[in-house]
């Protein structure tokens, strides 16, 4: 692509030839002051498309980019392609048989994005054409646009408000972004609902009044293709009950659960439009589909089945006539008032919802604390609840396996985990059984990595008197000092510091009165370092950038090493180590394009890192933060496939195999000072530290004081450095111990961190 191209379109189409011009035309009398581009994917046409699409790519070569697949893909294919090639800072939409109305469109929206950093999409209002007279097509003939039709124009609103109606895809001009296709889109046909939903996010959009484009309605359609509204329910709802629990899962974790109500909503709509088709048409059968491939999905859909079921039943065994009296008086007038009570109840707004949610979480957290603990009862749980790996799991290993007088249990959400420690013959418990619950309210102790917030829920039996203890998952450079009383870095709710109900010394009479009072309300949502147990620090750095600004008090920072670190002590890489194996860790980013720079880069310096292991008799390995949700493994595979040295892992835990390795490239990434008990070489590739640390995640640290080795900004340097080290591994080997004790002191970090940290806590509790 033209690096001048601001905007990309991207438009698919198959055997539209008699519309296709339509949409082309609207393309090329486009008035802007900025280049722009348009990808058409030709699905392999058969009826004089692709000939159309050709002679204008010909006239206008600078504007129409014809992409003719040499065999049929499919809609969504085609349309995944498109997107994965498009590489300009916006992108719009528009299909084959659609078409803009307004030769001012693309600049209008380019003008409003470019004022606009929180806004990732406009829209606009969309005429309908219909092409075609019966009951489908007419469902549409009311409306004179298709946008959200109670969502003002103008106004910016999220996901929460537009979920249950996008905007019409000829209408979209998204601030564009990659996006990973493979597990959201791999079948199906609604890309443009998953590719908006990706793009939207947790930021804004705005539709605006003006209607600019025209929605046509045609058989050629691949979406609405059916004569009737329920034939056309039944051949596309399935891929809503495929796609969007995905889209669920990825809001959950990804945007803390912002807009989740309302695409769980949205999935409800679907499954009723779907149960209503197949009562309409009589197609029992392909709930059995529904049934096989989304189980979850099929169990919610036989609830709202459930008065209908009766009815069926009792015709079915009575007769019509006799049911039909049966209705009027007797089983059904019993039944009927608790069906209608569980369907209202799914209508409860979603505000209502959080409200019962948050009521609950308050009664729980103040309740669960009125039952007795029991001292030696300890409980830990992974990040967000899910994972089990890091500083909790290595604790929890040990404590299974060497102290019997501890009754320690894992806590999970995720039937995976679940499963896998049930099955080696570990303690664990679902975190949302009446056991684990029961467990939890009783437990004394709670371990966790990352924060009680994410980790523990008031619900499910985490309560005010629960003592504990962060085991943090690392730390380095990257800046967590509070701003007033905001945390950076993190997007937990209530991860902040409690000045506005922790009563201190100098508060006065009336506002120690006013935080008494606020404190039972506020404190259940909290995460409450003021009043931790205990948080573990294994050196200096630990206490005064993190424990000691978040107001752990002094007696609960713990002085005591991690406990995943324990196989770097025990084991070290022999420097006779007939292969080299150097390991390329970066942190997160949280800004993408820096991010795809990275990747970039690196794919760009495969064949020079290969050449340079093959001289050294090496393996260059790259890893991936665990906690990047934006997947580029494809893309690496790809590039690597043909290279003997350069592999990926995948490995989700590389603390097991940290000291296997020679030597360590890696930026800001906590894993860097924690590989310096190893002493072996370390690489630090900064190659983003001025815009990292002016907008990214902002230092804490003196980054140049607190590095143990090389400090490069290329990857012809990364290589130089290899060499070096690789020929003289103990080159920066007094800095390397000189930064170790100052983050790992040796007087309380060894091979028996864990033994250290029960003692310690065993102490605390008095046992």
């Amino acid at each position: 692509m033209d690096s001048e191209v601001k905007v990309q379109v991207v438009c698919v189409t198959y055997n539209q030839k008699d519309y296709i011009k339509d949409a082309l035309d609207s393309f090329i009398i486009q008035k802007t002051n900025f280049k722009f581009q348009v990808l058409v994917g030709d699905d392999c046409s058969t009826d004089g498309t692709s000939e159309i699409v050709s002679e204008y790519a010909r006239k206008y070569p600078d504007i129409i980019v014809h992409i003719r697949r040499e065999q049929n893909l499919g809609c969504l294919k085609n349309f995944i392609d498109l997107c994965e090639q498009a590489n300009a800072k916006y992108v719009a939409f528009c299909d084959g048989d659609d078409f803009w109305t307004n030769e001012n469109k693309l600049q209008i929206q380019f003008d409003f994005m470019e004022k606009n950093e929180d806004v990732n999409i406009c829209a606009h209002k969309v005429g309908v054409k219909i092409d075609k007279e019966d009951s489908l097509f007419n469902y549409y003939k009311d409306f004179n646009f298709t946008v959200p039709l109670d969502i003002p124009c103008l106004k910016k609103v999220t996901i929460k408000e537009i979920a249950h109606n996008l905007p019409q895809t000829s209408s979209i001009f998204a601030r564009w972004k990659k996006i990973n296709y493979q597990k959201f889109a791999s079948e199906g046909v609604a890309g443009d609902f998953i590719t908006v939903c990706l793009l939207l996010g947790d930021k804004r959009a705005v539709i605006f009044k003006e209607t600019m484009s025209c929605y046509r309605k045609n058989s050629t359609g691949v979406f609405f293709n059916e004569d009737n509204i329920y034939k056309h329910y039944l051949k596309t709802r399935p891929d809503y009950f495929r796609f969007l629990p995905i889209i669920i899962d990825y809001f959950k974790h990804h945007y803390n659960s912002f807009g989740v109500n309302s695409l769980e909503k949205r999935l409800l709509i679907e499954m009723n439009n779907y149960m209503n088709a197949i009562i309409e048409t009589d197609q029992w059968g392909e709930l059995l589909t529904v049934k096989e491939k989304y189980p979850n999905v099929y169990k919610q859909i036989k609830e709202m089945l459930s008065e209908y079921n009766v009815k069926l039943k009792q015709n079915n065994k009575l007769g019509e006539g006799q049911a039909d009296l049966l209705k009027k008086s007797g089983t059904l007038m019993l039944i009927k008032p608790i069906l209608f009570l569980i369907y209202y109840l799914k209508k409860i707004p979603k505000q209502m919802l959080f409200s019962i949610k948050g009521f609950h979480s308050f009664l729980a957290y103040w309740a669960f604390a009125l039952v007795p603990k029991k001292k030696n009862l300890w409980v830990f749980s992974g990040f967000f609840k899910s994972n089990y790996m890091d500083n909790t799991k290595y604790l929890y290993e040990y404590i299974v396996k060497n102290h019997p007088e501890i009754d320690v249990v894992w806590l999970t959400k995720n039937k995976n985990v679940l499963k896998q420690l049930q099955q080696e013959k570990m303690p664990v418990l679902k975190m949302k059984s009446l056991k684990g619950v029961w467990t939890m309210a009783r437990a004394q102790v709670a371990f966790s990595d990352h924060f009680k917030m994410s980790d523990y829920d008031n619900r499910f039996g985490f309560n005010a008197k629960t003592k504990f203890i962060n085991i943090f998952h690392g730390f380095g450079p990257k800046g967590m000092k509070p701003v007033g009383d905001t945390i950076p870095n993190t997007t937990i709710p209530g991860v902040r510091l409690s000045s506005d109900i922790i009563i201190n010394e100098n508060d006065s009479l009336s506002a120690k009165i006013i935080k008494s009072l606020k404190y039972p309300f506020i404190a259940p949502f909290r995460e409450l370092f003021e009043k931790y147990f205990a948080m573990v620090c294994p050196g200096t750095p630990c206490n005064d950038f993190f424990a000691t600004p978040w107001r752990v008090k002094e007696d609960a920072q713990l002085k005591c090493g991690y406990p995943r670190s324990v196989d770097l002590y025990n084991k070290k890489t022999p420097r006779s180590a007939s292969k080299i194996k150097i390991l390329y860790a970066p942190t997160y980013r949280w800004n993408v394009k820096d991010e795809e720079n990275m990747i970039k880069t690196l794919l760009e310096k495969v064949p020079s890192l290969n050449q340079a292991m093959e001289k050294i008799n090496g393996e260059f390995i790259f890893r991936m933060h665990p906690h990047t949700w934006r997947n580029y493994e494809s893309s690496i595979i790809k590039k690597i496939k043909n290279y003997t040295h350069f592999s990926i892992s995948t490995e989700k835990d590389i603390y097991k195999t940290l000291s296997d390795y020679s030597i360590m490239i890696t930026d800001y990434s906590s894993i860097g000072w924690e590989y310096l008990i190893t002493q072996n070489p370390i690489i630090y590739f900064a190659f983003d530290i001025d815009t990292y640390n002016s907008s990214d995640c902002p230092f804490d640290m003196d980054y140049e004081k607190i590095c143990a080795g090389d400090i490069v900004k290329t990857w012809d340097e990364v290589i130089n450095s290899i060499y070096e080290y690789s020929n003289t591994p103990d080159k920066d080997i007094e800095r390397r111990k000189h930064v170790l004790e100052l983050f790992f002191p040796s007087e309380y970090n060894d091979a028996n961190n864990s033994v250290r940290l029960v003692n310690i806590i065993k102490g605390k509790l008095g046992l």
